[in-house]
């Protein structure tokens, strides 16, 4: 045979076998990375995977384990909080746990300066054969977590509600099943889970993320509806995969970040091991070096539910009836036609926030209403029943008030025709707190306020017992029923019953309400007894030397209070600080006072949370245009505080206003009714330390509201030894 034939039937062989490689591998990659991946632990992450075991399975939030940030096979300590029923407060917790670390950071420090090991005590020989070496930096590295055993089997059972559904939703997609675990290591598929730094819902989606693939606004935001936002991450999952083809590496890239991976992958391969061991950046801390060791922790634990949590009771699937409302709708109208409670309507809407609930606004055209599939079998009849009165084309207009100096919550009420108690229940106030200067008050419209009162005060008779000697009350001024109430420790119930009251917004300034004799007398009794202990404790005390400076200021300013808008001032001996003087939520627009500037074309002020796809949407703008106008680049950066100019051809100024306006409304009326703020700390800005690690890694806090209670300060700029002031918080209650 010719050597030129036998040439041509080799390459020939070659070319089909070479073809036939790759297309193997090309069905290869498809089936066993996207569709079908094998979740396995990787060489090196073996201890990580089993102490987030651990944490799901064996330790309750009763629970604390006291361990080495890095190396988490050191444990130095399980510290339990509970004795029999009653858990210890908040604060003791705290305490004792500061009281642990300090323990284990002397102790370290100590045989870090020891020089003969044989000299130890029998713990400190226990913590010595932990360690084992580097006892000064293991001294720094000490971190506790709450154990979640308790709410990891909560999220089991209530994740048999939207089990189903959210496995369809990621078959369709061609994603790997085992992703739907990722909320048990999120929010433990607690559907109304909020974090201090704006996650919301299940997959815990934070509001730049969640816009991407979610309405997230000031009446809807998807985040909360369980399946919505499954939608969202089963979308958000995909494009981090495609971008970093590795699937440790996209669920790492749900908590710290597409482009951070991205960086990640680009300077140490695609080895999650590799990267969690040596990529070094400012964001990439703890919560993302493990991200994907708890993942395969809870995957794990989720397999073998039946080994670690026994009688699992799971909730039954949900199945919903859906219609699209094609017309702006009041609350109020979907209670009175659908026959549903307020509740219903939140219970089974869970993205509806609460202007929309209390009736501030309308449900928006385009919504999607949810009802359980056996209540209302005829949904869109019942849509039809709406008269068209009450269908609306439009959304009810927010309207602001900036507060100025000199005003009050009554005198505002006055000027725009309005009551304090609607201030207050428009505004998400508690009787309790003040307004101060800058503050933006939202406005209740005349003849929308009367639907959408909420709460509705029911003349409930009372359960307790008097007398029937009754005492007068005179009203004073800027007294209203729940503040008297709060006085003399009763409720409004207990008022408008013994005074015959239908309306509480008619008191009035010298009104005569009567009070039951008991409750007027046991107050008093209590507030001489609370006078005479603070009088002895002044004159026992009167001796004791005070100093004050910011080291003694340091243990905290103490204030009780609901939310942001409860203002004090405190003096630390050199520097007078007053909270009265909070920065507003933004600058207005402003206008450049060239003659050769457009009237068309707004100066904003850049500030926390915003973006340019922001200013784009109020605008109706395209982010080129903004690019363009300001002589940006696609990569340019946007500072805050910095200018933006933004054209007003597509919209008015009082259009975009009203809704930055809202946007930034929703960012804290969400934050405060999730959290409060327990007291307030001042101190000094360590060497090296970062506005970042102040927020994000040390207190847990937004940036805004670090902002709100520092306003003459740049919190972008602070300089080492710069006292600064950081409110302290904490969960709030259920409401």
């Amino acid at each position: 045979m010719p050597v030129k034939i036998i040439r041509i039937i080799i390459y020939s062989f070659l070319l089909i076998f070479v073809s036939f490689a790759t297309a193997q591998a090309s069905f290869t990659k498809e089936i066993h990375t996207l569709h079908h991946y094998h979740f396995l632990t990787p060489v090196g992450l073996e201890s990580k995977v089993n102490f987030w075991k651990k944490i799901y399975s064996e330790y309750s939030t009763s629970h604390a384990v006291i361990h080495d940030m890095d190396n988490l096979d050191i444990i130095y300590e399980i510290a339990y909080f509970e004795d029999g029923l009653k858990k210890i407060s908040r604060r003791t917790r705290e305490r004792k746990l500061e009281r642990i670390k300090r323990k284990y950071r002397k102790m370290l420090l100590q045989i870090a300066r020891n020089k003969d090991p044989a000299t130890l005590d029998s713990e400190a020989k226990r913590v010595y054969n932990l360690v084992k070496t580097d006892f000064k930096k293991a001294s720094r590295r000490i971190r506790v977590q709450i154990g979640q055993k308790d709410r990891f089997r909560g999220g089991l059972e209530v994740s048999g509600m939207y089990q189903d559904q959210m496995n369809q939703i990621f078959n369709e997609a061609k994603l790997p099943l085992e992703l739907t675990v990722l909320p048990h290591v999120e929010s433990s598929f607690q559907v109304n889970a909020y974090s201090s730094a704006g996650a919301a819902g299940i997959w815990q989606f934070t509001r730049g993320t969640g816009r991407i693939f979610m309405k997230v606004g000031y009446d809807v935001d998807e985040r909360r509806d369980p399946i919505l936002s499954t939608r969202a991450a089963a979308k958000l999952l995909k494009k981090n995969f495609e971008a970093l083809q590795s699937w440790p590496l996209a669920i790492t890239a749900y908590n710290h970040g597409t482009q951070g991976m991205i960086r990640a992958k680009r300077k140490h391969g695609g080895n999650i091991v590799d990267i969690i061991s040596g990529y070094r950046s400012r964001t990439f801390g703890f919560a993302s070096k493990n991200f994907y060791a708890e993942f395969l922790a809870a995957m794990q634990v989720v397999h073998e539910k039946e080994k670690y949590f026994a009688g699992l009771r799971f909730a039954k699937p949900k199945k919903m009836s859906s219609l699209v409302f094609k017309d702006y709708v009041h609350v109020n109208s979907v209670i009175s036609h659908f026959g549903m409670t307020r509740n219903d309507i939140l219970k089974h809407n869970p993205a509806l926030r609460r202007p929309v609930i209390s009736g501030q606004k309308r449900i928006p055209r385009g919504f999607t209403f949810q009802v359980p599939e056996n209540e209302l079998f005829q949904l869109k009849n019942l849509y039809q029943k709406i008269p068209k009165r009450e269908r609306y084309k439009t959304q009810i207009r927010s309207k602001w008030h900036t507060v100025r100096r000199g005003d009050t919550l009554s005198g505002v009420a006055r000027r725009f025709k309005t009551t304090v108690n609607k201030l207050y229940q428009f505004n998400n106030l508690s009787h309790k707190n003040k307004i101060y200067v800058g503050q933006v008050l939202r406005l209740p419209q005349r003849g929308n306020y009367n639907n959408a009162r909420v709460p509705v005060y029911k003349n409930k008779k009372s359960k307790k017992k008097y007398s029937g000697e009754m005492i007068s009350y005179k009203v004073r001024r800027n007294d209203n029923l729940t503040k008297i109430a709060r006085r003399f420790d009763t409720d409004v119930h207990e008022l408008l019953q013994h005074n015959g009251i239908d309306d509480p917004d008619q008191l009035f300034p010298g009104q005569r309400l009567k009070l039951p004799k008991e409750i007027v007398v046991a107050k008093t009794s209590r507030n001489f007894k609370h006078k005479s202990k603070a009088s002895l404790s002044r004159k026992k005390n009167k001796n004791i030397a005070t100093k004050s400076n910011r080291s003694s200021l340091a243990k905290a300013v103490s204030q009780e209070t609901g939310d942001s808008n409860n203002p004090i001032g405190f003096s630390d001996g050199k520097t007078v600080y007053n909270l009265n003087k909070k920065r507003p939520a933004f600058l207005p627009v402003a206008f450049a006072s060239s003659v050769n500037s457009s009237p068309e074309v707004g100066i904003i002020t850049v500030d926390f949370d915003e973006t340019l796809s922001h200013y784009a949407e109020w605008g109706n703008l395209s982010i080129d245009k903004i690019l363009s106008i300001n002589g940006m680049r696609n990569r340019s950066r946007l500072d805050i505080h910095s200018k933006i100019k933004v054209p007003f051809t597509n919209t008015d100024p009082d259009s975009f206003e009203e809704r930055r306006q809202e946007f930034h409304k929703a960012i804290q009326e969400d934050f405060f009714n999730n959290y409060h703020i327990n007291k307030l700390l001042v101190r000094d800005i360590s060497k090296g330390e970062t506005v970042w690690e102040i927020c994000n890694d040390i207190y847990s806090i937004p940036f805004w509201l670090l902002a709100s209670y520092n306003p003459d300060k740049d919190i972008n700029a602070l300089s080492a030894g710069e006292p600064i002031i950081i409110p302290i918080i904490s969960s709030a209650p259920p409401r």
